[in-house]
Parts: structure tokens; sequence; C-alpha cells
């Protein structure tokens, strides 16, 4: 599958600086199939996590992707060693953008946490492993201000138990000290780090009863920044398990904030309808707000980061409500602000096969103060055989692929558009039902609206206006009465202040 590319739009930011945007999938091992986990952004452009199995005896391979602020891409490095496994969970930049460092899970004959430092091209200067009985996997990473390493490692015995371990290393991976949370918990699995501006270190990280358990907690560790315990804290407990991270991001003028889901019903024998759950905390732990997504298959949260001007980024993906189009799964972004108020929510899906649409693994912020957000696409009604590539969005800092975006879902294709090397994107703010009518046609709206004089409008085939209806802002629902009109074929436009946004056919029935 060749490289494609769609520039949509081009948008400004506050700071006056131009954002491009596009929606971009990348074909980097050319058939193996890759994903993509994280996003680092820098100055020239942004890193990519990537992977992908690199043989036929489905060996995982690491991809560390790099493209330009356009999307354009620059280069990329598949790690191929000659190890039973060889992964990379994530990647810390430096300060001054030089070098890069990777921590993963090395295999020979048993799993050893490794830390490795690269230069900008992905090169490896060297990798250092660290044992300690039942260590695993170093899953996090982050650099603090002296420029020492900070490490998260999973460990335990596959349904005896797991524990969390931080470490930290100096600049070239020499270790200084480690800590394992030692408590109750007998089943922890780690979820992130985030280092606090006075240098102290916390783990989100949650656990079960048993490996195998229906139930989960969430719990914050505050460690110094000389490994010492200072408190361990649970905060959230469920009923069921719930297949998603623990999160958490510090804000440069002190504490932090944490993400994961909750269930917003709560009904049992129904699969759990995951929200986004957010707290900011100070550096003690006190809770200073909450805000909870609360809404029927409410969108799961995959990853957070917290923006320059303090607003709260996060991603994940949307479940799927019923079988239309509409209703699908869909990937997932929103902006909450410092305080605790949504200013957006945005989703993107596939075009052609919205119920194969993946969730955004991570997103971040870029130099330009656009937004980020990767996973991978497989469109199967362009391709009969799955052939996974990367799938990367940048938008502008209101999460819009076009310009001024409001209250669309984004549908996008790898398809490419003959002649033009472009790929398809449809933007979809409605669905209208009954379609065939016999009485009013009910409007249901993808988000609450959000444009300026917005209207419906209904023509007949000779394009003569028969129905005109304006709408009230915030509105997520209308009714157009189609009474006294004939039988046949209409069109249904929504429009801004004139501008057509979105435009549907319908049939009245007699």
């Amino acid at each position: 599958m060749k490289f494609q590319l769609l520039i949509v739009g081009l948008c400004i930011s506050i700071a006056g600086i131009a954002q491009p945007t596009f929606h971009n999938t990348y074909d980097l091992t050319n058939g193996a199939g890759e994903n993509a986990f994280k996003v680092f952004p820098v100055g020239d452009g942004v890193y990519v996590d990537c992977g992908t199995y690199c043989n036929e005896d489905f060996k995982y391979c690491p991809i560390l992707f790099k493209i330009n602020n356009y999307g354009d891409s620059l280069w990329h490095r598949v790690y191929n060693y000659d190890v039973e496994d060889y992964t990379i969970f994530d990647y810390s930049i430096d300060s001054n953008e030089e070098f890069m460092y990777a921590c993963g899970r090395l295999t020979i004959e048993d799993k050893l946490p490794f830390i490795a430092k690269m230069d900008k091209w992905g090169d490896t200067l060297w990798l250092k492993t660290y044992y300690a009985p039942f260590w695993d996997s170093a899953v996090e990473i982050e650099q603090d201000n002296d420029g020492n390493l900070i490490a998260a490692v999973q460990g335990g015995s596959f349904g005896g138990f797991s524990d969390c371990t931080v470490i930290k290393t100096d600049g070239e991976g020499e270790m200084l000290w480690s800590t394992t949370i030692e408590d109750s918990i007998d089943y922890a699995t780690v979820g992130q780090l985030a280092i606090l501006n006075d240098g102290s270190i916390m783990l989100t990280f949650y656990s079960g009863i048993d490996w195998a358990a229906s139930g989960r907690a969430y719990h914050v560790a505050k460690l110094s920044s000389d490994g010492e315990v200072e408190w361990v804290r649970t905060y959230d407990e469920v009923d069921r398990s719930h297949d998603y991270p623990a999160l958490i991001a510090s804000y440069p003028d002190g504490g932090f904030v944490t993400g994961w889901a909750f269930d917003t019903i709560g009904q049992p024998m129904l699969f759990p309808n995951a929200g986004p759950l957010l707290r900011r905390y100070d550096s003690d732990g006190e809770i200073l707000w909450e805000y909870k997504y609360l809404y029927r298959r409410g969108p799961e949260p995959r990853n957070i980061t917290i923006a320059n001007n303090g607003d709260i980024i996060m991603c994940g993906k949307s479940k799927r409500v019923g079988n239309s189009i509409e209703d699908s799964d869909r990937a997932w972004m929103a902006r909450v602000s410092g305080d605790g108020e949504l200013i957006w929510k945005r989703y993107y899906q596939g075009l052609y096969l919205p119920s194969d649409t993946w969730p955004f693994n991570a997103v971040a912020e870029t130099s330009d103060g656009g937004i980020i957000a990767c996973s991978f696409m497989q469109d199967l009604g362009v391709t009969p055989i799955p052939d996974p590539d990367v799938w990367l969005v940048k938008t502008d800092a209101d999460g819009c692929i076009t310009p001024g975006c409001q209250d669309s879902i984004l549908y996008v294709s790898v398809e490419e558009i003959p002649g033009t090397g472009e790929t398809a994107l449809r933007e979809v703010f409605f669905k209208a039902y009954p379609n065939p009518a016999r009485g009013p046609i009910q409007m249901e709206f993808l988000n609450a609206i959000r444009y300026e004089e917005p209207e419906l409008r209904l023509f007949n085939l000779q394009g003569q206006q028969v129905l005109h209806q304006r709408l009230q802002r915030g509105a997520k629902s209308a009714e157009l009465s189609t009474s006294g009109l004939p039988g046949g074929l209409y069109i249904l436009q929504y429009t801004s202040a004139g501008r057509v946004l979105q435009q549907e056919k319908v049939v009245k029935v007699e």
C-alpha cells in the first residue's frame, strides 16, 4: 500500500502560527502491518513509537518513525535484534532534543527490563539491562530536571502476583536506587509516571483481586526524589474489569491530574460503559476537582497530556451503540480546561468500515499549538487482505482537521481518490430518520449544535425550497414536519449562516 497524504486545511493558532492539519496513513514495512502507540513532538516534527510483526513467526519488532510538522515521512528505523523478544514501551526526549531514551523488555533466556540511549536519528548509543527477581519490563520512562532517568518496572509471576517498581538511574543508565511499591496489593499493574516540579515522582497503577479479577482499583503512589515512598492512596474501586490504563500528567505550576475509566451507568449484566474520569490534585494528592463524562457507551480514555496553557487533552475510543454507521466505534479526542470544564470533544471514524475504527492510543500537543494523535487504520473495503497501517491525525488546537469544525464527526479513509493522490474525508453532523418517512423526520445531531445561525432547509428536485426551520444552538435533536408535502425525493441541508455543512437525500412516502 503506497503512502497517502491529505492536507485537509490550514488553521491559525491563537499565537498566529500556521497549524497544518492532516490525516495520513503510512505503510512502513510494505505489508507486514503496523500500529502507532505514542507520539513525541519536537521542534521540527514528531517521533512516533510504532511496532510490527516483522517475520513469518510473528516476532515483534519496534519501529521508531519520524515525520515533519506537515506529516511528511522523514525516516523510520525497524529494530530487529537477534533475541527472543525486544520490545520498546516508551521514550523520553532529552530537553535539548539531541537524544532519546527508550525503555522496554529484552528476552534472551529471561525477561529483563532495559533502558537505551539513542541519538536523534534512532541509532542506539548504549543499552543497559537491570535485574532483580521477577523484574520483567520497563514500561514508562521520564527524565527529571537533573538529567536523571526514572523508569517504572512491571514485575511478577503469572497467576501468582504482580507488582510495580520505580528505578532511578543517572543520565548514562547507572542505577541510583530502586523502590518497589509495598502494600497489601498483590496484583498491581503499572500505569504512568509523572515528575513534579519539586522532583518528586508520581506513579499511577491499577490492581485486581487476582490476575483474573473482575474488579479493579486505581491507585497513586508518591515517591521522593531519593526513592522514599511518601504515600500510596486508593482513589477508586470498580466492580468489573476495565482494560484501560491508569493515567497521570504533571502541571508545571504544581500538582497533577489523573485519568481512568468508570462505569457510566452501573447496570449489572451489561458491557461496561467506560467514560473518562479526570481529577486534578495538589502535590499532596488532595482532590481539587473532578470531571466525569456521563453518557451511555461513554468514550474510554487511553491517554492524557497537559497543554502549554494548562488544558487537559485526552483521547481513546467511543464504543458502538447501535448498528448504523454513525453508531459504530469511533476514535475520540477531547479538551478540558484546567478548571475541569469541557471545551470540546471530537470523533473520528473510518469511512468504509467504521466498525474497524481503532482508538487513538496517544495524544500530544505539537510545537505549533496543534494536536497529534496516533493509532492504525485498515480499510477492508479497499484492500481484501488485512494490512494495518500507521494512522496519524494532526488537528488544530480545537481538534479540527477541516477549518472551523465544531460539531461534526470526521469520517476518514485510506482509499485514494482517483487521479488526486489524496484520501477521502467526509464531515457528518446529523442523521435523519425514518428515511423513507411518512410523517415528520427526526434529526439527531452527533454533537450539540455550536455553529452560528443553524438552519434546516428542504428542497425538491426542481431546486425549490419547500421547508425552512431555524435551530437552536446547543440542541442535539430536532423534528422536521413534512405535513402537506407530496411524496417523492427531497434534498435536506443543514446550514450555518447560509453555508451548507451537510446535505442528504430523504424520501417522503404518501
